[in-house]
């Protein structure tokens, strides 16, 4: 019965480690809800005083283990005070860690959300973003709750196999290989060509700040809003390398010519797949030889031998996803208001979604507001 689980809302992940490492580690999971990801993005947000921690937890009876946890937080955004999943900018996909024996239908479904909406802090609106349609093996339960609509950026990756030299045309137009072997006999004349990646050790540290240097140099050439520019972010990101707050938990890779660094990559490996969360590459010396898709190319060849079967390049609708020939997933987001603001929040949503399913009606407003 519904109205006898137990809800708890947390405002520390630490207490809830050990159960929050059992239920992800025979439950469904994304990397992004993992402990080791949302344990250092909290105390981010303590640390900068950005956003409130708030951990639900569902459990079957007082004392039981967890049969959903769900990492949230609160913030103000833009007027509002916002409760969402722990994200607000670097949590490509959002869902709850979930016990893949437990069953629940949408009607019983919505009937707990109300009670975890009731549990909650007050808010203007709860948002729940980046939605994938599976958890693990598992229908993710939280698409059966309304208001849904897709979310305006899609995720996208490429399914990769040992060798990936032969397999990769099955992905990547003839074109587009070719191009990539030119390039890479190009960087090979500066000096050898050597991918290698490191994890859980200095050198990752390392690693990181070639990264680092690199994207927020060319961020700032280019004029554009960069998430490590942000001392957060920055930190959020350190903390995943080095293992300050949980267990070390990114995977930072590089691609060198000889003693010069090309590009670095910054990801995290779950359920057998690459996840790559920030690319950089040196522009100024490389950028004519497509130093980013050479990384990726060289972390697909790399890490399909190591077993890994899915390169995923996470979310966002960039133009050189589709040079490697990605799938196209949907993902889907849900707002729920909770006060007169948070109603008028909504109706801007619902406007907004309704224009994403007719483009033609979109255009036209376009011109109309640039032509006056």
């Amino acid at each position: 019965m519904i109205a006898d689980l137990i809800i708890d809302i947390h405002a520390d992940a630490l207490p809830l480690e050990a159960e929050w490492r059992d239920l992800e580690g025979r439950g469904a999971v994304t990397a992004f809800q993992r402990y080791d990801y949302v344990a250092p993005l909290y105390a981010a947000f303590v640390r900068h005083r950005r956003a409130e921690p708030l951990v639900v937890v569902v459990r079957p009876a007082t004392g039981a283990p967890p049969l959903m946890i769900l990492p949230l937080c609160r913030y103000r955004d833009d007027g509002l005070t916002v409760i969402s999943f722990a994200d607000i900018r670097v949590a490509d996909y959002c869902a709850p860690v979930v016990d893949p024996g437990w069953t629940i239908d949408p009607e019983d479904l919505r009937a707990l959300w109300r009670r975890i909406e009731r549990a909650l802090p007050a808010c203007d609106i709860v948002r729940l973003r980046k939605l994938p349609d599976q958890v693990g093996a598992i229908a993710n339960p939280l698409l059966q709750l309304q208001p849904l609509a897709p979310y305006h950026v899609r995720a996208h990756g490429v399914p990769i196999r040992h060798p990936w030299v032969e397999h990769a045309a099955a992905a990547i137009s003839k074109k587009q290989i070719g191009e990539i072997r030119r390039n890479a006999r190009h960087l090979a004349a500066t000096g050898p060509l050597a991918f290698s990646f490191k994890e859980a050790e200095p050198a990752a540290e390392t690693l990181f700040e070639t990264l680092y240097d690199q994207r927020t140099t060319r961020f700032a050439a280019l004029g554009r809003n960069d998430v490590i520019a942000d001392p957060m972010w920055a930190g959020f990101y350190r903390d995943l390398v080095r293992g300050d707050t949980a267990q070390p938990y990114a995977r930072v890779m590089s691609l060198t010519a000889g003693p010069a660094v090309i590009a670095c990559g910054l990801g995290l490996v779950h359920d057998k797949a690459f996840l790559l969360l920030i690319p950089s590459f040196d522009m100024e010396r490389f950028g004519k030889y497509g130093p980013g898709r050479q990384l990726i190319y060289q972390a697909m060849v790399a890490f399909a031998e190591e077993g890994i079967g899915y390169f995923d390049l996470t979310i966002g609708d960039e133009p050189y996803k589709q040079h490697f020939g990605v799938d196209d997933r949907i993902l889907y987001e849900i707002v729920r208001p909770r006060s007169l603001r948070g109603r008028l929040h909504a109706l801007v949503w619902h406007a907004k979604v309704g224009l994403r399913q007719h483009p033609r009606i979109r255009a036209r407003l376009k011109r109309i507001l640039r032509h006056g």
